[in-house]
C-alpha cells in the first residue's frame, strides 16, 4: 500500500513538472507587442503580422531601444537631409550589367520580403526601359548610389552601380543594403545593431531592418522632418 501510495505521488509531482515547464517555454510568447519603453527594456517582442496569410512573432533580447531609434533617424537623415524620403508608387527594377542568376534571386527573395512591410507600395521586375530601380553590375572600383524625389518627399528613380569584380557573397549583401538604402534609408549607420545598414552590414534583412521599415511605411508620410519622424517613431513602438 505504501508503495502504491509513493508511485501515485510521483507520477503527480511528474504531471506537475510537465505542465509548468510547458506553460513557462510557451509563455514569451502569448501575446504581441511592439517594444517597451527604454527604463524597463530586457526584451523585444514584434509582431510582424505583415500579411493575413503569414503571423509570426520575433523575439530578440539585442535590440536596443536607444540604438534603434539611432538606426531608424540617421539611416533616414544622416548630417545632410533635411526630411525623409519614401516610395508612394510600386518600385519596378531592372538589373542590368554583368548580373548573375545569384543577382536575380537576390533581387526575388528581396521582393518577397518588402512585401511583407505594412504600407510598401510593392517591387516587381521590369524591362530597363520601364525600371524606376536600376541595379547594374559593371566594372566600378566602388558602388556608386543615386536617388531623386519630388518636392513632397516621394522618391521617384534610383540609380545603384556595384562592382562586377565583387565576390558572391559580396554582392548579395551589396544588393540588400543598396535596395535598402533605396527605400529611403539613404545614410549607412555606425551602429552595433545587426542591420544591412551597418558600416558592416549583416547578410540579410535583419529583425531591427523589418522594423525600421514598417515606421517607415506603416508610420511615417513622405516629406516628414526630424522631429516628425522621432515622433512617429516613438508613438510607433509603445508596448500594448
Amino acid at each position: 500500500m505504501r508503495k502504491a501510495s509513493i508511485l501515485i505521488l510521483c507520477l503527480v509531482l511528474l504531471l506537475c513538472a510537465a505542465s509548468c515547464g510547458k506553460a513557462a517555454e510557451e509563455e514569451p510568447f502569448s501575446a504581441a507587442f511592439t517594444i517597451r519603453p527604454p527604463e524597463s527594456l530586457t526584451e523585444v517582442f514584434f509582431d510582424t503580422s505583415y500579411t493575413a496569410l503569414e503571423t509570426q512573432v520575433i523575439r530578440d533580447d539585442t535590440l536596443d531601444y536607444d540604438a534603434l531609434r539611432a538606426l531608424y533617424i540617421e539611416g533616414l537623415f544622416g548630417e545632410q537631409t533635411k526630411s525623409a524620403v519614401r516610395w508612394s508608387t510600386p518600385l519596378l527594377y531592372a538589373l542590368e550589367g554583368e548580373f548573375t542568376p545569384q543577382d536575380a534571386q537576390t533581387m526575388s527573395e528581396l521582393t518577397m520580403d518588402l512585401a511583407r512591410v505594412s504600407g510598401f507600395p510593392g517591387m516587381r521586375e521590369t524591362t530597363a526601359a520601364n525600371a524606376n530601380v536600376h541595379v547594374r553590375f559593371a566594372k566600378a572600383d566602388k558602388p556608386d548610389f543615386r536617388y531623386t524625389a519630388d518636392e513632397y518627399g516621394r522618391i521617384r528613380t534610383v540609380s545603384i552601380t556595384l562592382p562586377a569584380a565583387y565576390l558572391p557573397a559580396q554582392r548579395s549583401v551589396a544588393v540588400r543594403q543598396y535596395v535598402m538604402r533605396g527605400c529611403g534609408f539613404l545614410q549607412t549607420v555606425d551602429t552595433t545593431l545587426d542591420s544591412v545598414l551597418a558600416e558592416k552590414p549583416a547578410s540579410d534583412l535583419s529583425d531591427a531592418d523589418f522594423i525600421l521599415l514598417n515606421v517607415l511605411y506603416g508610420g511615417t508620410e513622405p516629406g516628414a522632418d526630424k522631429a516628425a519622424c522621432l515622433a512617429a517613431f516613438e508613438g510607433y513602438f509603445t508596448q500594448e
